[in-house]
């Protein structure tokens, strides 16, 4: 018998790999429960699961027929894909990094113009910074969402919540290479001169070019076929 966890993993990666294509229909809740060797109830539950993360499409007295995920999804599509795979695809990395383009900057501005001293606190823990992926990525994080929160709409931090866990994924595969690092150091700094001035149009400034610029990199990455950081440059 598997959890229900483990039976909605299962059907993600069937999905993802085009076991279930888009627009197929999936079989009916007796046969999954009996494939499962689980109770009909479970296989309700993660149907159900699936439907409101927008892998699946319910309706009454049919079995389940599978989305078009990218374009019927939501934000916990993705969050289930990276959850699911063992490896995160560079082209995940880049998706991600082009949304922070749309909002960060705004965060970012509004942080600085309300609360300066406070973002001034949270970028003086970058001295305490390891040069390693994980301690990257998990500073990073923290410091979007703690700057997220500084900005007094909650929508922008219930917006990156939906990224637990996948995020830190994302951000270890990004943060590998060092001139990703580097970039991302660079950035802080300029970010804590202008917090310290509490020149918030500045840190907007800075947050969009920082972005724009982590876009720019990664996507260079990808179409060089980057192996590792001498390739790079």
């Amino acid at each position: 018998m598997r959890s229900s966890k483990e039976i909605e993993k299962n059907l993600i990666i069937k999905i993802l790999q085009g076991e279930y294509p888009i627009n197929s229909s999936m079989q009916p809740e007796r046969e999954l429960a009996a494939a499962f060797r689980v109770g009909r109830p479970t296989i309700r539950e993660v149907l159900q699961k699936l439907n409101r993360s927008g892998w699946l499409t319910l309706r009454k007295g049919m079995p389940a027929t599978v989305n078009d995920f990218w374009k019927q999804g939501n934000v916990h599509t993705i969050v289930d894909i990276v959850q699911s795979l063992d490896e995160i695809p560079d082209e995940f990395v880049l998706y991600f990094l082009e949304f922070r383009i749309g909002i960060t900057a705004q965060y970012v501005k509004e942080a600085v113009r309300k609360h300066h001293p406070k973002v001034v606190g949270l970028l003086s823990q970058m001295d305490d910074l390891q040069d390693k992926a994980e301690d990257y990525a998990e500073y990073d994080w923290k410091l979007q969402k703690d700057i997220a929160a500084l900005a007094e709409n909650p929508v922008f931090l219930l917006t990156l919540n939906s990224f637990d866990g996948a995020y830190t994924k994302m951000a270890t595969r990004y943060f590998s290479y060092s001139f990703c690092r580097e970039a991302s150091s660079s950035y802080y700094k300029k970010l804590m001169a202008a917090a310290l001035k509490g020149d918030y149009q500045q840190a907007e400034k800075v947050s969009r070019s920082m972005m724009e610029k982590s876009y720019a990199l990664w996507k260079s990455h990808l179409s060089l076929g980057v192996q590792g950081d001498k390739e790079f440059y």
